[in-house]
């Protein structure tokens, strides 16, 4: 009974915490851009003042970097609930990689019916692992929240290639 009572409020705040501007002319891509990038410029300007030019190559700046570009990502799609989650993790574990899964799912050419349920099976539970918090999801919310989790990785690259481009000219 406590699990389907905390399922049921997780499933109330995820419907609360999905709210888009319904202004108009409001693009939800540039809206979610413009957060990124003034979460994520700030944060990269404070690393490059406070290191000295002789570590900026070092694994501690590199995994401090990341570290503030997958927070800059969490910060900028707290409507969702992979974004909690990674914001939770990174809050926990501030300079650890995140435990996403890096692993290419290899699909096979032919399957047999009785292999196609099981596949799926292993696909979705794959899925959970790639998605920040998914393994705390069910396979409902899963596949409601991959979308978004997906164009705003997407959008983080288009910013990111964008400050490199605009830092190379």
């Amino acid at each position: 009974m406590k699990q389907t009572n905390a399922y049921m409020e997780r499933q109330i705040m995820n419907k609360r915490k999905r709210v888009f501007s319904v202004q108009e002319k409001k693009n939800p891509k540039a809206v979610f851009a413009k957060r990124y990038a003034s979460q994520l410029v700030p944060a990269l300007k404070k690393i490059n003042m406070n290191k000295p030019s002789s570590q900026i190559n070092s694994k501690s700046f590199e995994q401090t970097v990341k570290h503030e570009v997958d927070m800059a990502l969490a910060l900028s799609a707290q409507e969702f609930a992979w974004s909690r989650f990674l914001q939770h993790k990174l809050l926990s574990s501030p300079h650890e990689d995140p435990s996403y899964s890096s692993k290419i799912l290899e699909t096979s050419s032919c399957k047999q019916d009785g292999k196609e349920g099981s596949e799926i099976k292993k696909k979705l539970k794959e899925l959970q692992k790639l998605v920040p918090g998914g393994e705390e999801m069910n396979m409902e919310e899963i596949l409601s929240e991959v979308g978004s989790y997906i164009v705003c990785l997407e959008l983080q690259m288009i910013v990111l290639k964008s400050l490199v481009q605009d830092n190379i000219s």
